[in-house]
C-alpha cells in the first residue's frame, strides 16, 4: 500500500516537472525566435559589408575585380551613368551581382569597351 502511494506521488511530481519544463523550453524558444529573426537581419547587413569588404581588397591589391563606383571612376561616369549602362538591355555590360552589390572584373571590362558603342544621355 505504501508502495502505491509513492508511486502515485512520485509520477504526480514528474508530470508536474515535465509541464514545468515544457513551459520554460516553449518561452526560450520563442524568445529566441524573436532574436534570431533580427539576427538574420543583422546578418544580411555583415554579409553585405562583407562583400564590400572583400571587393575593396581586390580592388587595393589585385586590381582584378571593381565595386561599383571604382568602376564608374575607371570610367570617367558616375555612379548613376554606371548603373543606366548596367540595366540597359542587350549591351552585355559584364558584371556580376551579388546582393545589391555589382562586381565588375576589370579585364572584362576592359574586352566589353573594345567593341561596345553606347551613348549615355
Amino acid at each position: 500500500m505504501l508502495k502505491e502511494k509513492i508511486l502515485s506521488i512520485s509520477i504526480f511530481c514528474l508530470s508536474i516537472s515535465i509541464i514545468i519544463s515544457s513551459v520554460i523550453i516553449a518561452k526560450g524558444m520563442t524568445d529566441n525566435g524573436d532574436y534570431i529573426g533580427s539576427g538574420m537581419y543583422n546578418m544580411s547587413n555583415q554579409l553585405a559589408k562583407g562583400i564590400n569588404d572583400v571587393v575593396y581588397y581586390n580592388n587595393e591589391n589585385s586590381q582584378d575585380n571593381m565595386n561599383i563606383d571604382y568602376a564608374a571612376s575607371y570610367l570617367g561616369i558616375t555612379v548613376n551613368e554606371l548603373v543606366k549602362v548596367i540595366h540597359t538591355e542587350g549591351i552585355g555590360f559584364p558584371y556580376v551581382k551579388v546582393g545589391s552589390n555589382f562586381i565588375i572584373n576589370k579585364n572584362a571590362l576592359d574586352k566589353w569597351l573594345e567593341t561596345a558603342r553606347i551613348e549615355i544621355k
